[in-house]
């Protein structure tokens, strides 16, 4: 991994020892935590870091390392080599001037003077490394020198390990196995240590636990296995990457870093105790009742359900069961009640907070898809933030709630905890998205186990992992019927969808209450974003506007941004994909789209008897935006007026 802002950011566990003999370190059930644990970029977390097990920091001056805690030593970053021009970016001159003193401070422990540098573009590399690697030992009385190379170009990385033999004391090598969509490709670290004892290099090794555009966090189990393949090669330390890095914290993947903080042989926090839930939300179930989800061990819910009167409702494990994390898991039906009334309710030893059923008058909701974590995406905190100030009766999730299966299973616990400022008050009403059931890393147990779908239907040749049931479904808001429509697991699933939807169409438009017709779903219809429109969804939704006339809203996500049709046989499709994952190049263009912009957008929906009043709100900036607008501010506007 290249430098960042002039630094490498790493983490560095455990090490056996500094000395250049160092033997390696193999972890067992019995043995103890190696001697020397090293952290890279710190970032200011050194009294945390030291609490959770590490002793070595990396400082850019002998100073920063006289200022660590007590009981820590820094490694000291000397500056780059720089693969464009062939040379240092520090001078033997001033590198003399930053060793000054080093030589007798014992909180220096050693060097770390070069990232990736490349042999092919820059032939006097190795030479140049091997030189200077002597010059730091002569001036600092021997003290341990490291260079990182590059463990991420397939062949490249293989053919120059005989290149570097001898060039330091030690040489760190990172090949990540984890890139987004895809399971850990472990192999590829074998090959990677097969080629450095090949050349018979000294070496580290540097075990992945980070995320950016193309690699994904490792799960817990991912990273023990990670872990287990260095520690049966013949490194002398393994260096995990990173405790920040674009924008992500080791500190914010709580289960990843226990596994660390187990390797280092340090404390494990305990969790939130039984009387506790975490990951609240609920969903309409019906016009009198409502389902809760969390995760927990809290055995129940508490619902003033009139005046001066209390009732609890006892907890059962959550089907399917969620595997995101140990949980446990748990659902609780809530009936018994008045719809549009707001009820005050305690799940455990947990705060008080209120939920409203379903809403029989006016009211908002508001849409957002293609979510993620704010882990991950740190725009997903701000977003939910904003939809929270909406004040919505519920919130539309038209999917790719969490994209767990790129980003690891810590995503999916992390994102229900993230829509809390919301869950809590407001009810979530899913749709799935491709990113639930299309991958190996990830299935439809994490998300069909904690909802409740009103209305519940299946779909043919559903996956296996959460089949069977709960792909669609459908609910009454006030005047509005909304109904789902599921991901096309087969050329099968929508066909199906089609005969099924369409007596609750026709039900919808016999009933004087019902003014509005509204559906959902993932795949969008019409589209000139990043994904196209489905041709067959389309046929099937423009027959349906064609037969109903109170059906004339359809908002899907999958594109990653905004956009609004003009009505296509009677029927306004706006893509609504700002929930915060990243923004999807535009493609394509078409005469009736009225309205896009590629930024992080939520949408507002004002219901009455008389119309829907569409507001676009502009969201957190990033910097793939090419449409520029003031957070908060509505940037488009549409309603649709009863017929």
């Amino acid at each position: 991994m290249r430098w960042a802002q002039g630094r490498l950011v790493l983490l560095l566990l455990p090490l056996a020892v500094l000395a250049a003999g160092a033997t390696r370190y193999v972890p067992s059930a019995a043995s103890s935590p190696p001697a020397v644990r090293y952290l890279f970029w710190s970032g200011g977390g050194e009294q945390a870091a030291a609490a959770a097990g590490w002793n070595l920091f990396d400082v850019s001056s002998k100073e920063e390392a006289d200022a660590l805690p007590p009981g820590t030593r820094g490694l000291m970053w000397l500056g780059d080599y720089d693969n464009s021009t062939c040379e240092w970016e520090r001078s033997d001159a001033t590198l003399a001037r930053l060793l000054a003193g080093t030589d007798t401070d014992r909180r220096v422990a050693g060097f770390l003077f070069s990232d990736e540098p490349d042999p092919f573009a820059c032939p006097r590399a190795p030479a140049q490394h091997r030189a200077r690697s002597q010059l730091i030992h002569a001036l600092t009385g021997g003290k341990l020198t490291v260079a990182a190379l590059d463990g991420n170009s397939g062949a490249a990385t293989l053919k120059q390990m005989p290149l570097w033999s001898g060039t330091a004391d030690r040489l760190a090598l990172d090949p990540y196995p984890c890139y987004r969509g895809k399971a850990c490709d472990f192999e590829w670290i074998r090959k990677v240590v097969r080629a450095a004892d090949r050349a018979h290099l000294r070496y580290w090794g540097v075990a992945q636990a980070f995320a950016n555009d193309k690699w994904r966090w490792p799960t817990p189990a991912e990273e023990r296995r990670i872990l287990s393949i260095w520690t049966a090669s013949k490194a002398s330390a393994v260096m995990t990457f990173a405790w920040k890095w674009d924008g992500h914290e080791l500190q914010d993947r709580p289960r990843l870093l226990d596994v660390l903080r187990r390797f280092n042989g340090a404390r494990v926090p305990r969790r939130a105790s039984a009387s506790t839930a975490t990951e609240i939300h609920y969903t309409f179930t019906g016009s009198n009742s409502v389902a809760f989800d969390w995760r927990g061990s809290a055995t129940a819910i508490r619902v003033l359900v009139r005046a001066n009167h209390w009732k609890t409702f006892a907890a059962h494990a959550a089907t399917p069961l969620p595997y995101s994390s140990a949980g446990p898991f748990k659902e609780v039906r809530v009936g018994g009640l008045k719809p549009g009334k707001t009820y005050r309710y305690a799940i455990g030893a947990g705060p008080m907070s209120t939920f409203r059923t379903v809403p029989t008058g006016s009211f908002r909701f508001d849409v957002e898809a293609d979510v993620g974590d704010s882990g991950t995406y740190p725009a997903v905190a701000s977003t939910q933030t904003q939809i929270a100030a909406d004040n919505p009766a519920f919130v539309l999730a038209p999917g790719d709630l969490t994209y767990g299966n790129d980003h690891g299973q810590d995503a999916v616990d992390r994102h229900f905890d993230d829509v809390m400022v919301w869950s809590r008050k407001a009810a979530y009403m899913p749709a799935w998205g491709n990113h639930e059931w299309d991958d190996s890393t990830d299935d439809l147990r994490n998300y069909k186990g904690r909802f409740a779908i009103p209305h519940p239907h299946s779909s043919p040749n559903a996956p296996s992992g959460g089949c069977c049931g709960e792909d669609w479904g459908w609910f009454d808001a006030g005047p509005v019927r909304f109904i789902s429509y599921p991901e096309p697991y087969t050329s099968a699933t929508w066909a199906k969808w089609k005969g099924d939807a369409d007596p609750v169409m026709s039900s919808a438009q016999r009933n004087p209450r019902i003014r509005f017709i509204v559906t959902f779903g993932h795949r969008p219809a019409y589209s000139t974003g990043h994904h196209h429109g489905e041709s067959q969804l389309a046929a099937i939704l423009d027959g349906f506007g064609d037969r109903y006339s109170k059906y004339v809203l359809n908002i899907n996500g999958h594109s990653h941004d905004y956009e609004r049709f003009v009505p296509i046989h009677h029927v306004v499709h706006v893509t609504a994909a700002g929930g915060g994952a990243s923004l999807e190049a535009l493609s394509t263009n078409d005469a009736r789209s009225a309205f896009r912009a590629l930024h992080l957008i939520h949408v507002r929906v004002s219901v009455t008897r008389a119309a829907l009043k569409l507001e676009a709100v502009c969201g957190p900036p990033t910097s793939h935006d090419q449409f520029q607008c003031d957070q908060g501010r509505v940037v488009d506007t549409y309603t649709i007026a009863a017929r």
